[in-house]
């Protein structure tokens, strides 16, 4: 167990996005005022981010394409870097897929993008394999993951208790990648989605193994108010921290979270009747497993920080899923 006590303290921040297929020429718009949104979750989903890039000139914009705002087969990555001078690293990789220009006044311009990580291999991806007698279900596992790596998607973290049992007989898999996983999924009762470095897959039991890294998060290590517990889990909210990704530990002190009150709102007519939220959900230890990320910034701006769903290790209750971020583009 580790305490991350990295200075937060002078922003860092770069974004770089190639300019052809290949990914041998590139700009870099760091020194430009930029907002992104980042979410990812354990849902199946891709990562994506929405950037807003202000008063860029029309050459620059040009060579991200011209005339055209859908731009997802052109294949030209885009990299975020942030955090802080001694606590930084990338926090965003994928594939520019959207872009638009407007004017928020007579002196500001914008541009605005759109990516994903991992849609390539979730649209494309083809599982197409036949699986000998006697295989194993982390076999059938990593026929799926290969099927999705040549599409740009490699397995980042999978540390998942497969079950012991054995096909009796051989069997050929020919589906979706996608469809596969969330069948692997479903048997081996473990979530999964798509990383910055590639896929990730959670169990849903979450269980704590002692050689893991544990981030603990308080006011001194860039922990913001009160962590609030809700149906989804326990929401967390810190300084933008690079390192609080999908999977990671991290540690709070359970006497700082704030309870909701149980919610009997009317909805539609009837009256909605929700999950009582109570102690259940806490781990018993204060260790928490990251299933949902948002990073949120403003580079001239005041918004800098990381917002979290957190589940128990130990805890007597799992929460139920996240809830699916979606973007829109003007």
């Amino acid at each position: 167990m580790s305490e991350n006590k990295n200075r937060q303290w002078l922003r860092y921040f770069r974004l770089v996005i190639a300019t052809d297929k290949n990914n041998q020429q590139a700009i870099d718009l760091s020194e430009f005022r930029c907002k992104f949104h980042i979410s990812q979750a354990v849902i199946g989903k891709p990562c994506t981010a929405e950037i807003t890039v202000y008063n860029v000139s029309k050459e620059t914009i040009d060579k991200l394409g011209i005339g055209t705002n859908k731009i997802e087969d052109s294949g030209m990555k885009v990299i975020i870097a942030a955090g802080y001078k001694d606590n930084h690293g990338i926090i965003f990789q994928g594939d520019l897929w959207w872009k638009s220009t407007g004017r928020e006044s007579e002196t500001e311009t914008f541009m605005k993008l759109v990516a994903a990580t991992g849609d390539k291999a979730r649209q494309y991806a083809v599982v197409n394999v036949s699986v000998a007698k006697g295989a194993t279900q982390q076999t059938i596992f990593k026929k799926v993951c290969e099927a999705m790596k040549a599409k740009g998607v490699d397995v980042k973290n999978a540390s998942v208790p497969f079950m012991d049992t054995r096909l009796p007989r051989g069997k050929v898999l020919f589906k979706m990648a996608t469809d596969a996983m969330n069948g692997i999924a479903d048997t081996n009762n473990f979530d999964w989605g798509y990383g910055v470095d590639g896929l990730v897959a959670i169990p849903k039991e979450p269980v704590f193994n002692q050689k893991e890294t544990v981030i603990v998060l308080n006011a001194d290590t860039g922990l913001i108010g009160r962590p609030e517990l809700d149906e989804e889990g326990l929401d967390v909210q810190a300084l933008l921290n690079p390192k609080l990704e999908i999977g990671t530990l991290i540690q709070i002190d359970n006497a700082s979270v704030q309870r909701n009150s149980y919610d009997t709102t009317v909805s539609e007519g009837a009256y909605q009747k929700n999950m009582a939220v109570t102690d259940d959900f806490l781990s018993a230890d204060g260790i928490y497993r990251v299933i949902s990320r948002e990073h949120i910034g403003d580079t001239r701006g005041d918004e800098w920080y990381t917002s979290l769903i957190v589940v128990g290790v130990s805890s007597a209750s799992q929460p139920i899923a996240p809830s699916i971020f979606t973007f829109t583009s003007n």
